[in-house]
């Protein structure tokens, strides 16, 4: 009895270790991937825009481009998107285009946009196939690209208005 006491435990202690941090592993890596891609061209893809139009990153070469990924059940996303609309509106005539990438069920992501009365559109990566591109897996990210379509920031977590404004500038500087 003694005996199975034992190798049940060590049972258990092996299947513990081997799952211990299985989920946050993936974050430092996703973090990892995202830093790795300042500097380097941002990996082009498309993506439906909600609007009845497909979005092509290469498309958006000449304009200052902010990739901005959120979900419906990330808070500090849900956080960010007001800025973002105001944003949108706004830089959208100075040649930035800031682009919110929904990393959820398109019809939550609609249904959250219209109820908050939020006047912006989104991408909608329902399959995460962009997310993975960008190590987006850990919500929200942002990555500022620059005219040619390098990326000149990564931003991991939320970010405020003041510090979004500073990357843009630099990527315009660029």
């Amino acid at each position: 009895m003694r005996t199975l006491l034992i190798g049940f435990s060590v049972f258990l202690l092996a299947v513990s270790a081997s799952h211990a941090g299985k989920k946050g592993s993936q974050v430092p890596a996703a973090n990892a991937k995202s830093r790795g891609l300042v500097g380097q061209p941002a990996p082009d893809f498309s993506l439906p825009d909600g609007r009845g139009q497909t979005f092509r990153l290469s498309d958006r070469r000449g304009k200052v481009v902010v990739l901005a990924f959120w979900a419906t059940w990330c808070p500090p996303c849900r956080a960010e998107m007001p800025g973002f609309a105001k944003l949108q509106k706004e830089l959208a005539p100075e040649g930035v285009e800031l682009v919110p990438i929904a990393n959820d069920d398109p019809a939550q992501a609609r249904d959250f946009l219209a109820k908050k009365k939020l006047d912006v559109w989104s991408l909608m990566d329902e399959g995460h196939r962009v997310s993975g591109l960008y190590g987006a897996n850990a919500l929200p990210k942002t990555f500022v690209l620059d005219r040619n379509g390098v990326v000149v920031k990564a931003i991991i977590g939320k970010v405020s208005e003041a510090d979004l404004r500073r990357a843009i500038e630099t990527a315009r500087a660029q």
